[in-house]
């Protein structure tokens, strides 16, 4: 395993062995003893700012705003911070820094998936936003649903895999291995520079690759999307057209209805639909007649 993320910033970590085990819930030898320890206040205002900025985005629905916050996400929580949250680690660092305010960073985008789905994916992640920015929709590989399923599974059995090893060896793994990491650190191995510089080939022409297929937070995010207070949907405008179908980037949608655990509330489908029925609403309005 290898550490990345253990400097003040992240964008200050050491590739190199990883630290002695220790207990869960105390903080990092190399981060003292308090709560907040590597500048969590700042980042933890910084994440919960752009949260709430990406919530009334999202209700607003202008997918023209959405790229430019994307790069704004890509600017200050990738670049600025060094790669924040970090898909791969945030699910291991959890309960290895359980004893900092690194637990309520962890939160930020779960409460914000358990209001609103993956807003967290859609909107701040630098990670999954450089993804997005780097994607030519022209150029796009047209690959079955079917096949996008099974791909997709694969995320959920590594988020298993990682939460089931950080608690038998209490170490982090492959933490490197977040696509952009090295290039936001501005360091890495030849593996993880290989890594990233074939997810960004990738993101060219696949939509999100590492979000859709082995990002393990996106995963839990997913998971804690069924149960949001608010999703995408159509009301009783909905002619079942196809419309938001074709314009969904992530395959979300089947003509008018959104599978919450995809959805990234771009507002393509929305934006798309000419009878103007999508928009995020409660979950229980369902497409019944209820606007």
């Amino acid at each position: 395993a290898q550490t990345f993320g253990g400097g003040g910033f992240e964008g200050e970590a050491q590739f190199g062995p990883p630290p002695e085990p220790r207990e869960y819930g105390a903080p990092p030898a190399q981060g003292g003893d308090g709560f907040f320890i590597h500048r969590q206040e700042l980042k933890l205002g910084l994440l919960a700012g752009l949260m709430v900025g990406a919530g009334v985005l999202a209700f607003l629905g202008r997918p023209w705003m959405r790229k430019a916050y994307l790069g704004a996400a890509v600017a200050v929580l990738g670049f600025g911070m060094g790669g924040y949250l970090c898909p791969t680690a945030a699910v291991q660092n959890v309960f290895l820094k359980a004893g900092t305010a690194y637990l309520l960073l962890f939160l930020v985008p779960v409460i914000g998936a358990l209001l609103l789905g993956r807003l967290f994916c859609g909107y701040v992640c630098p990670f999954g936003a450089l993804q997005e920015l780097l994607h030519v929709r022209r150029w796009a590989l047209r690959i079955p649903d079917r096949l996008w399923r099974v791909l997709s599974a694969f995320r959920f059995v590594v988020l298993g895999y990682l939460v089931v090893r950080v608690l038998v060896l209490h170490s982090v793994a492959f933490d490197g291995y977040s696509p952009f990491k090295p290039l936001f650190a501005w360091g890495g191995t030849p593996g993880t520079i290989a890594f990233t510089a074939a997810f960004a080939l990738l993101s060219l022409v696949l939509f999100r690759p590492f979000c859709r297929t082995l990002c393990p937070y996106g995963a839990l995010l997913s998971i804690l999307s069924r149960f949001s207070l608010f999703r995408v949907g159509a009301d009783a405008r909905c002619r079942s057209c196809g419309l938001c179908t074709r314009a969904c980037p992530a395959g979300a949608m089947a003509g008018g209805r959104v599978d919450a655990t995809e959805c990234l509330l771009c507002g393509a489908c929305a934006s798309g639909c000419r009878p103007a029925a999508l928009g995020l609403r409660p979950f229980w309005r369902r497409r019944s007649g209820r606007s």
